[in-house]
C-alpha cells in the first residue's frame, strides 16, 4: 500500500503536517445540499456533478491524512519505547560498572589497610626485638662489670656435687691407667698378656679403658691410697680441664656434615635458600670428592702416611695408637716410680722373642686395618658423592639454570651399580667438564591444539606428530644425551616483531578478541570443526596458547645456543610457523617461530648475520616476506615449486629480494613434478652446488633451520610426493654443523607421516649429538641427479651467480654424482697443491740463480 501523499492539482493547500504536529482543520464554507438555481439553462446538472466529485476527493484526502497520522504516531511510539529500553539497559550497565568500581576501591582500601597494619606490626616487632637486644646487652654488660669488680676472695662460680664426682672419677681412672701401663712393662714370658683385649666404650677420654688381664697376680707397683687423694687436686700429669671442656664443646658444635647447617646459626627456610648457591656448593663438593679419590688412587703411599677414619678425620684406634707409640721405654712420671724388678738373661731373651712375635702380629693387624680403612673411606666418599649428585640434580630440576641433568642421572645410576667408585667418578668429571650439550625443547601442552571435532585422522597436522617424535627420542636413548630445556609462551611484543598488532591480538589472545570484536572469518570444516581456512583448524580454548608456546620454546632454545650455553638444539614444537605472514595465518601456521627468533637475535644479542635454511617441501612464504629486504638474514629454501602449481605457489627462483636485500633470498625451487620425484641424490647435489657454497660465502653467526620432513618418502603427492630417506636429513644436518661454529637450531615445521618424521628427527638429533652416521649407500653415491633437478639448479645458479661468486665454481659439477664430484674436488686439490709447490720451487731456483755469480767467458 502506497502511503505517500498525492498532491492534487486543484487542492494545493492540503499539505502533510510536520512530524509530531496535529494538523489544523480549517472550516469550509457551508455548502447547500440543494443544487443552486441557475439562471442559465443547461448548466445546472454539470455543476452539481463537479461538486460531488470534489467532495469525494476531499473525503478521500482526509482519510489518507488520518491514516498517515496514525502510522506516524505508531512509529514514534515504537522508537520511543526502543530508546527507553536502550537507556534503561545503559543505566543498568552503568550501575553495574559503578558497583564494580566501588567494590574494587573497597578491596584496595582493605588491602591498603591490611598492608598498613602488617607494616605497623612488623615495625612493632622490630622495635621489640631491638629493645630486647638492648636489654640483653645491658644485662651482659652488668654481669661483666660485676665480674670485673668482684673481690679476689669471692667465688666466681660454685661447682655442683655432680661435677665434683665426675672430676674425681676421671682422676681415679687416669691413675689406674698409669698403674696398669707400668705393670705391662714388666710382663713375664707368658704370651697371654700380649693378647689381652683392650676395649673402649667410646672415643671420649672421660670413659676409662676396661682391660682384660690374666689371672696371674703381679705386684701393684706405684699404687696409691684413695684416702690420700683430694678429689679436685690438679696434678702435673692431668690435662687442663677447662681447656679440654672448651675443645670438646667446639668439636660438638662443628657440623657433622658439610651439607648440614650449624646448630648456632640462623634457621634458613627452604624458601629463602638460594638454589643457585646450593647447586654451586654441591657441585664444588662433588668435584672435591672426585679429585680426592683420584689422588688416593694415584698415590697409594698416602695410606701409610695418614690414618683416616670415616669422614676423613683421624681415627683414634687403640691398636694403631699402640703401634704408633711402639714399645719405647716410658719416662719417669710424677704419678708412679719406675718398677724395680731384675730379670735374668734367659728371661730377657725369651721376652725379646715374644716381643718380635707380637711385632709381627701387629704388622699384620696394621695392614688389615689399613685395608679396612681404605674401603671405609671409599664407601664414605662415594656416599657423599651420591648425596651431592642427588642434591645437585634436585637444584638443576627446580631452578632450570644448570644443565646436564640427564648426565648426572646416568652417573648417579653408575655410582649405585658399580663397586669401584673411582673410575665412574672420573668419567663424571670428564663429562661435566666437556662443555655445552645439545638441547631439546618440548611441551605436552602443545598437543591440546586440535580440532574440536575430535577426529585426528582427517587432519594431517595433529597432536600425535610431536608426541611420536618425543617417544622415539626416548626409546632410542637420544633424549637422555641431550639437555631438555623448558619452553615458555612468547610475549605479545615478541610476536609483533614479525606480525601486525591486529594479527597478534586476533590469534594470540582469546578474551581480548571478544572485547575488540575482531572475530576472524571462521569457516566450517567438512569434519564439523572450525578453521581459519579449509586446512588450518582453530580451537578457541587452546590454539592461541599452543601457538605462543611453540614460538617461545623456539626462542628459548635459539637464545641458549646463540649465547653458548648449549652447543645446538632441536625444537619439537607445533603448530608450525613458516607459512604465517604478517597478517595472515595459513598452511597450519599462525606465528612464524623461526622468523621471530631471528628478529629477536638481531634486537637483543646484536647478531649481525643469520642464515635460515628451509628444507620443508613447501615454500616458507612467511619467512621470505619477513626478511625480503634485510641483507643481514640470508633465507635459503629448498622446496617443490612446479612453476607455481604447488602450495603455496610462491618461491620462484627469480624472487631474490628487494632493496638492500637483493641476493639474500635464494629459492632452490625444484620443478618437473613427480616424473621422477626428487630423492637423496637431488637434495645432496643441491646442497653441494647451491646451499653450502652460498652459506660458506655468507659466513653466518647463527644457523636456523625450518625443519619440515614432508619431503621424506611416505607422504602423499598433495602433501609432498618426494622420495628422500630419513638418513639424508642427518647428512644435511652434519653439513650445516660446520657453519657458525656449530651454533645450529632445528625447529620442526611440516611432515605428517609419523614413521617418516620420527626417523628423520632421530637422524637429525643423532647428527647434532655428533654420533657416527651410517655411510651413504653406494647407489646414492653413484646416482646422478635427474634432468629436472639439474635444470632447476642451473636456473638458480644462473640467477644468483652475479650475487655469489662461489656458485661459478660449483656449476661445472651439476650433473655429476656425489662420488664423481668428490673425486673431482680431490683432483683439483692435488692440482692446486702441486701448482703451489712448483711455484715455490721456481721462486727458490730463481733466488739461487740471482745469488750465484755468472761465469766470465774466456776470450778467444
Amino acid at each position: 500500500m502506497d502511503l505517500r501523499v498525492v498532491d492534487h492539482p486543484l487542492h494545493h493547500h492540503h499539505q502533510q503536517p510536520p512530524f509530531g504536529l496535529v494538523p489544523q482543520t480549517h472550516p469550509l464554507p457551508p455548502t447547500s445540499t440543494a443544487c443552486p438555481t441557475s439562471t442559465e439553462p443547461g448548466h445546472g446538472p454539470v455543476i452539481d456533478h463537479q461538486e460531488q466529485q470534489l467532495k469525494q476527493e476531499l473525503v478521500a484526502l482526509k482519510h489518507k491524512q488520518q491514516l498517515q497520522r496514525q502510522l506516524l504516531i505508531a512509529e514514534f511510539q515504537r522508537q520511543h519505547e526502543q530508546l527507553s529500553r536502550q537507556h534503561e539497559a545503559q543505566l543498568q550497565e552503568h550501575i553495574k560498572v559503578n558497583c564494580f568500581i566501588s567494590f574494587l576501591q573497597h578491596q584496595q582500601d582493605l588491602l591498603a589497610l591490611k598492608h598498613q597494619q602488617e607494616l605497623l606490626e612488623h615495625q612493632r616487632k622490630i622495635e621489640q626485638q631491638r629493645q630486647e637486644q638492648q636489654l640483653e646487652k645491658q644485662q651482659r654488660e652488668h654481669k661483666l662489670q660485676q665480674l670485673k669488680n668482684k673481690e679476689r676472695g669471692q667465688e666466681s662460680a660454685v661447682a655442683s656435687t655432680e661435677v665434683k664426682m665426675r672430676l674425681q672419677e676421671f682422676v681415679l681412672n687416669k691413675k689406674k691407667a698409669l698403674a696398669q701401663r707400668n705393670i705391662n712393662h714388666c710382663l713375664p714370658s707368658d704370651p697371654r698378656y700380649w693378647y689381652g683385649k683392650t676395649q673402649h666404650s667410646s672415643l671420649d677420654q672421660s670413659s676409662p679403658p676396661q682391660t682384660t688381664l690374666s689371672a696371674y697376680n703381679h705386684p701393684m707397683l706405684g699404687t696409691y691410697d684413695s684416702k690420700d687423694d683430694f678429689p679436685l687436686r690438679k696434678t702435673a700429669s692431668e690435662p687442663n680441664l677447662k681447656v679440654r671442656s672448651r675443645l670438646k664443646q667446639k668439636v660438638t658444635e662443628r657440623r657433622s656434615s658439610p651439607l648440614l647447617r650449624r646448630k648456632d646459626g640462623p634457621v634458613i627456610t627452604a624458601k629463602k635458600r638460594s638454589l643457585d648457591v646450593a647447586g654451586e656448593y654441591s657441585c664444588q663438593l662433588l668435584l672435591f670428592y672426585v679429585l680426592f679419590l683420584q689422588y688416593l688412587s694415584r698415590n697409594p703411599q698416602f695410606w701409610s702416611k695418614h690414618q683416616f677414619g670415616l669422614g676423613g678425620l683421624p681415627l683414634p684406634s687403640p691398636t694403631v695408637s699402640k703401634l704408633a707409640r711402639g714399645h719405647r721405654p716410658l719416662g719417669r712420671t710424677q704419678s708412679a716410680p719406675l718398677p724395680q724388678q731384675q730379670c735374668g738373661q734367659a728371661q730377657a731373651l725369651q721376652q725379646l722373642v715374644v716381643q718380635q712375635q707380637h711385632q709381627q702380629f701387629l704388622e699384620k693387624h696394621k695392614q688389615l686395618f689399613q685395608q679396612q680403612q681404605q674401603q671405609h673411606i671409599i664407601n664414605k666418599v662415594a656416599q657423599c658423592v651420591s648425596v651431592s649428585l642427588l642434591l645437585y640434580m634436585n637444584v638443576v630440576y627446580v631452578s632450570g639454570k644448570i644443565s646436564t641433568t640427564h648426565i648426572h642421572t646416568a652417573v648417579c645410576k653408575m655410582l649405585l651399580e658399580t663397586c669401584s667408585f673411582i673410575e665412574p667418578l672420573s668419567v663424571c668429571v670428564c663429562v661435566m667438564m666437556s662443555g655445552p650439550f645439545s638441547g631439546l625443547v618440548y611441551d605436552s601442552l602443545m598437543q591440546k591444539h586440535q580440532c574440536m571435532c575430535g577426529n585426528t585422522t582427517s587432519h594431517p597436522e595433529h597432536a600425535g606428530r610431536i608426541q611420536s617424535i618425543w617417544s622415539r627420542l626416548q626409546e632410542t636413548g637420544l633424549r637422555v644425551h641431550c639437555e631438555c630445556i623448558r619452553g615458555r609462551k612468547a610475549l605479545l611484543e615478541e610476536l609483533q616483531t614479525v606480525h601486525s598488532e591486529a594479527h597478534v591480538m586476533l590469534y594470540g589472545t582469546n578474551p581480548l578478541r571478544q572485547k575488540l570484536d575482531l572475530s576472524p572469518m571462521f569457516v566450517r570444516l567438512p569434519c564439523g570443526g572450525i578453521g581459519v581456512d579449509s586446512d588450518t583448524i582453530w580451537n578457541e580454548i587452546h590454539s592461541s596458547s599452543a601457538a605462543r608456546l611453540a614460538v617461545g620454546s623456539v626462542v628459548e632454545l635459539v637464545f641458549k645456543v646463540a649465547s653458548g650455553e648449549l652447543k645446538n638444539g632441536f625444537a619439537v614444537v607445533r603448530p608450525p610457523g613458516h607459512h604465517a605472514e604478517e597478517s595472515t595465518p595459513m598452511g597450519f601456521c599462525y606465528f612464524n617461530s623461526v622468523a621471530i627468533a631471528a628478529k629477536l637475535l638481531q634486537q637483543r644479542l646484536n647478531v649481525s648475520k643469520i642464515l635460515i635454511v628451509d628444507w620443508d617441501v613447501h615454500h616458507g612464504n612467511g619467512t621470505q616476506q619477513a626478511f625480503y629486504t634485510d641483507p643481514s638474514v640470508l633465507y635459503l629454501s629448498l622446496h617443490r615449486y612446479d612453476d607455481g602449481n604447488f602450495f603455496p605457489g610462491s618461491g620462484a627462483p627469480d624472487e631474490v629480494g628487494s632493496g638492500a636485500g637483493v641476493g639474500f633470498n635464494v629459492n632452490m625451487a625444484f620443478t618437473g613434478g613427480l616424473e621422477p620425484p626428487m630423492g637423496d641424490a637431488e637434495y645432496l647435489a643441491a646442497f653441494r652446488t647451491v646451499v653450502m657454497p652460498i652459506a660458506n660465502e655468507f659466513a653466518p653467526d647463527v644457523v636456523l633451520v625450518s625443519s619440515g620432513f614432508d619431503a621424506v618418502d611416505g607422504h602423499a603427492p598433495p602433501l609432498g610426493g618426494y622420495k628422500l630417506t630419513a638418513k639424508c636429513f642427518g647428512y644435511l644436518t652434519r653439513q650445516l654443523m660446520g657453519l657458525a661454529g656449530g651454533r645450529l637450531v632445528l625447529a620442526l615445521e611440516g611432515g605428517h607421516d609419523l614413521t617418516a618424521i620420527c626417523d628423520a628427527s632421530e637422524a637429525c638429533v643423532s647428527a647434532l649429538l655428533g654420533n657416527e652416521l651410517d655411510p651413504i649407500p653406494d647407489e646414492v653415491l653413484q646416482q646422478k641427479p635427474n634432468a629436472n633437478a639439474v635444470q632447476s639448479m642451473e636456473r638458480v645458479i644462473e640467477i644468483h651467480s652475479k650475487y655469489w661468486r662461489s656458485l661459478q665454481r660449483s656449476a661445472s659439477t651439476l650433473g655429476c654424482s656425489l662420488s664423481e664430484a668428490l673425486q673431482r674436488d680431490a683432483e683439483e686439490a692435488e692440482t692446486v697443491s702441486a701448482m703451489a709447490s712448483l711455484s715455490v720451487a721456481n721462486k727458490h731456483i730463481g733466488k739461487r740463480a740471482e745469488e750465484e755469480p755468472m761465469e766470465e767467458e774466456v776470450p778467444m
